[in-house]
């Protein structure tokens, strides 16, 4: 059997008792009693909560005036301005250098081109033949006729040109006239285009002589007569050999490596080695031709 001395009841009550006997004490004015329990018990337990209370206090930040708020704000708007000005200029630079890096290639394969790269600004929706505009002109170097191109192979020419931009003209378009050959082969035609096939994204090289060896699979490339295209542009890849409805010669329908339509960088090819040949060898034939004719009236 436990003693009742110590069970849990008995060590209640005899807490409660010395609670009431220190109140007794206290109560008493006895200084020395008053001194002990203040000193050692009360003392303690106020410090417990009010330095509770203080340290909470000062945690808690004063509320900011209307004025600081406004100024916060301010500042938050003007950096989320410059942070979007840096990214814009991080986009364009990601872009030229993306641009600088796809065209290294011809840079690599046709040591003597100079090359200016330039982005397509807009498209006219009433062109059949899905001509475009370019952001670069006269004053980046670009002049009439400049052949423009992209990693893939030739896209079209530069038909008109101002200080800031220039338009140009496909090779899906009719109106092109380029010496073409047929890699494999050798036979040699000319590169123009067809309503009948430009909507699918063709082309065709015509005037090709009647007995060819030319097949589907071929490559068609520059072939660089006339001086205004360089030598060995890739074209496209030959899908079918058929014939003009009218002129019953044969026909080389071309799928081009590029895709015209969506095309949105190129280079403008403004200069190349054996640039405007027969143009110039033309002019110093008609000024000897011209000086022939003077001499003969003297």
């Amino acid at each position: 059997m436990k003693s009742v001395f110590s069970g849990k009841g008995f060590k209640i009550l005899v807490t409660v008792i010395v609670f009431f006997l220190i109140f007794a004490l206290v109560s008493s004015g006895n200084s020395y009693v008053n001194n002990f329990v203040t000193g050692f018990i009360l003392t303690p337990v106020r410090q417990v909560f009010t330095g509770g209370v203080t340290t909470a206090g000062d945690t808690m930040t004063p509320a900011k005036s209307s004025e600081e708020l406004q100024k916060e704000i301010s500042e938050l708007q003007e950096e989320n301005r410059r942070l979007n000005d840096l990214l814009v200029d991080y986009y364009d630079i990601k872009a030229e250098n993306e641009e600088l890096e796809k065209f290294y290639e011809i840079k690599a394969e046709n040591k003597d081109f100079s090359v200016v790269t330039a982005t397509v600004i807009s498209r006219d929706p009433n062109e059949n033949f899905y001509g475009f505009t370019l952001d670069k002109g006269s004053s980046d170097g670009i002049e009439l006729n400049d052949p423009v191109m992209t990693e893939n192979g030739l896209v079209g020419w530069v038909c008109e040109v101002s200080p800031k931009s220039c338009q140009v003209t496909t090779i899906l378009s009719p109106d092109a006239s380029i010496g073409a050959v047929d890699k494999r082969t050798s036979d040699t035609g000319i590169l123009s285009g067809s309503p009948a096939i430009s909507d699918e994204g063709l082309t065709r090289m015509i005037n090709i002589p009647t007995k060819n060896k030319v097949e589907p699979e071929d490559i068609a490339v520059t072939s660089g007569y006339g001086g205004v295209f360089p030598k060995n542009i890739k074209i496209g890849k030959i899908t079918e050999r058929t014939f003009d409805d009218y002129t019953g010669q044969p026909v080389a329908i071309i799928e081009p490596f590029e895709d015209i339509k969506t095309v949105s960088s190129v280079a403008v090819v403004v200069n190349f080695s054996g640039k405007g040949e027969i143009e110039e060898a033309e002019k110093i034939k008609e000024a000897e031709s011209s000086k022939s004719g003077e001499s003969s009236k003297k």
